[in-house]
């Protein structure tokens, strides 16, 4: 028998000719003759990818509830005008992750530094697409003793657990 090497394979294959080879009882044997050995060909063809998106895509947030003090509303910038003698018009800007139908900035609030509130601004709706946002309240009776107040913005869900903003009062 010859070894023959064909495409890094080796295979063992007899082959027939002029000379012929006792095999291992001791007699000569008859050539042998074999067909050619097909091998069942691998093919293999690019695999199709899809081309790369250029166009921006929607996404959904990663969680649906706020974590963490960040995800609190937070008073941004109040203007405080004295309408009256002592009446204020507050004017706040709130920046908030507003996630419509789950938690979103839904109030803010007038304080004295005490924690007496002086009046409250209910915020109807979501602001999922106006970021921040600027609300007012009118008619805010500030006493003339009081020199600063404190705005904070409530979540819907968490309550008052953003950042708020001091500011003095303009009293003429």
């Amino acid at each position: 028998m010859r070894l023959t090497c064909l495409l890094g394979l080796v295979l063992v294959v007899g082959c027939g000719g002029a000379d012929s080879t006792p095999d291992s009882m001791g007699t000569e044997g008859a050539p042998v003759t074999t067909g050619p050995v097909v091998a069942n060909p691998v093919t293999t063809s690019p695999v199709e990818t899809a081309p790369p998106t250029t166009s921006p895509t929607a996404t959904s947030p990663v969680t649906t509830t706020p974590i963490g003090a960040a995800d609190c509303p937070e008073v941004l910038a109040v203007e405080l005008t004295e309408t009256a003698l002592g009446v204020f018009t507050v004017s706040a800007t709130v920046r908030s992750v507003d996630i419509a139908g789950v938690s979103y900035a839904d109030a803010w609030e007038v304080r004295a530094l005490d924690g007496t509130v002086l009046g409250t601004r209910i915020l109807a709706h979501p602001h999922p697409n106006e970021q921040p946002f600027t609300r007012s309240l009118s008619a805010v009776e500030i006493p003339r003793e009081i020199t600063a107040v404190e705005v904070e913005a409530r979540d819907s869900v968490r309550g008052f657990c953003g950042v708020g903003l001091t500011v003095e009062v303009p009293h003429s």
